[in-house]
């Protein structure tokens, strides 16, 4: 793909370019070790290293322009090769790369979801149901990527990948004949100092519900509102310098979450709005019938018309997600029948209350929860449900939240009569040190060590003792891993499969499917 500088730039405001602009660009990068002879280099500062300082390299690879930043740029060195100046490089690679791309969005039916908890459920429901109305679609979430019939683990670590991946993959989906691109928003990549999503024209925003999360970057709980409403602010967005698309942007949100009415109104004018909600007064109405460890029968009431499923995943928000994934399926025009049949069979992500079944007598499910806010979500939704007694294993991130540890010990302490703490991602912190401070939370619950609650770093180990210890009708959570590929350590990163070591775990125990 090759495109002419000058129009490359169409979607950005420099403040200075110093070089010829009529020269052709064959790629885009922003680590230098990625640059291609006839290049566009995007130097940017981030956490661990500044890409300023790999300018000359860029060009000594082929890079014939560059892109810096005025920030953080010295003037220095002088490299033959087109420069432009701009006020934030971070910003200006979304718009570079959706023109380097050909804006592929104007081509899709772009979704994008967010919400401080389910977006990963949400996306993953929402592409299953296109799905099944034969319809084509690609997914980007925390835990998959979707290209069409060809789907991938996300091993990134990034739930929004860098705008220059974004815009690769929904040119990806054009290719592939895909109706529609699936998109977990997350607040980072929302946010004004990042704005990784300009670019994908989106058609649809869905907002789930809002916690206390993530406040160590956006500074406050209004703050991080605020960048989340950018995904509905995005509905307005137009390709630069082209006719205005034909287009009926739908604004989706949670009327059972009382942020609900920011996200509105930061949607454009034309923007059709609809609710959904299993408390409150909304327009796709859910209303649980029966509920299970591994299933939801939800009765529905919509402008549409009514219906009933059988969600087979369990608890009030996995409906709760399930409706927001039905809203966005009816806005793009399918009949609430079909609709609701394909919620009947779908399948949760990778790690998002997945029950691992090996023919034991009691239930096994692996959750990526790992704060004190989805501690207490999922306890209080599985312990009506739960006919023995409910055992938790987890541990707490190295190098994160501290305060969170023991909260997390106590909470789990008051719902769960048996604990197995163990390592999450230790990072360069002391193991132990992590898990004592998750006991002491315990002990603060009632929970005394060798009889409610035991202490065993090594996470294969603490798995298999804590699937040893279930009787029949227990209920065994394993939290905090989900779906993630690694267990990270001071000197090394290990490679990790939660539900294949509790697979592994109980077939050693004798158990067989």
């Amino acid at each position: 793909m090759t495109l002419p500088l000058h129009t490359l730039l169409a979607g950005i405001t420099a403040t200075q370019i110093i070089g010829p602009l009529a020269i052709p660009i064959t790629s885009v990068a922003y680590d230098s070790r990625q640059v291609t002879p006839g290049g566009l280099f995007v130097a940017i500062k981030g956490y661990h290293t500044d890409g300023h300082r790999y300018i000359e390299q860029a060009v000594a690879r082929g890079a014939t322009a560059v892109v810096v930043d005025a920030r953080y740029w010295t003037g220095a060195p002088a490299v033959q090769a087109t420069l432009i100046v701009v006020n934030n490089s971070r910003v200006a690679l979304a718009p570079l790369a959706a023109a380097f791309y050909g804006y592929p969005a104007q081509h899709l039916g772009t979704i994008g979801v967010t919400g401080t908890k389910g977006k990963s459920t949400t996306t993953a429901l929402i592409s299953q149901i296109l799905d099944h109305a034969a319809q084509r679609s690609g997914l980007i979430s925390t835990v998959d990527f979707k290209v069409g019939p060809r789907h991938w683990a996300n091993t990134t670590r990034q739930s929004t990948p860098e705008a220059l991946e974004v815009q690769a993959l929904l040119a990806e989906m054009v290719a592939a004949q895909c109706s529609h691109a699936v998109i977990e928003a997350t607040s980072h990549a929302l946010s004004r100092s990042w704005q990784r999503l300009a670019g994908c024209i989106f058609d649809v925003a869905v907002f789930l519900n809002l916690s206390h999360e993530h406040l160590d970057y956006h500074g406050s709980f209004e703050q991080y509102r605020t960048d989340k409403t950018q995904l509905f602010a995005l509905l307005a967005e137009e390709i630069p310098g082209s006719n205005v698309r034909q287009r009926q942007p739908w604004a989706i949100v949670n009327a059972d979450d009382p942020n609900h009415p920011a996200f509105l109104a930061a949607a454009p004018s034309n923007a059709q709005q609809l609710t959904f909600g299993l408390h409150q007064a909304a327009e796709v109405r859910g209303t649980i019938v029966h509920s299970t460890p591994t299933s939801t029968q939800i009765q529905i009431r919509s402008p549409w018309g009514n219906s009933e499923c059988v969600l087979p995943l369990p608890g009030s928000f996995n409906a709760s997600n399930a409706l927001a994934a039905l809203s966005v399926a009816l806005s793009q025009g399918m009949p609430l029948a079909q609709a609701s049949a394909a919620l009947a069979h779908v399948r949760g992500p990778r790690g998002r209350m997945q029950p691992i079944v090996c023919g034991q007598p009691f239930a096994v499910v692996v959750d990526y929860a790992h704060s004190p806010e989805s501690f207490t979500q999922v306890f209080r939704m599985l312990r009506p449900l739960t006919q023995g007694r409910m055992i938790a294993l987890f541990g707490s991130a190295g190098e994160r939240d501290t305060e969170k540890r023991a909260m997390q010990g106590e909470i789990a302490a008051r719902y769960c009569e048996m604990l197995f703490l163990t390592d999450e991602d230790p990072r360069g912190e002391d193991r132990a040190a992590i898990i004592a401070q998750i006991a002491a939370g315990a002990e603060r619950g009632g929970h005394q060590a060798g009889r409610d609650y035991h202490s065993i770093p090594d996470r294969a180990a603490a798995i298999h003792a804590a699937l040893a210890a279930a009787r029949p009708g227990d209920l065994v959570l394993l939290l905090g891993k989900g779906h993630e590929g690694s267990i990270i350590y001071a000197d090394q990163r290990i490679a990790w499969d939660e539900a294949a070591v509790a697979q592994e775990a109980l077939r050693s125990l004798g158990y067989q499917k």
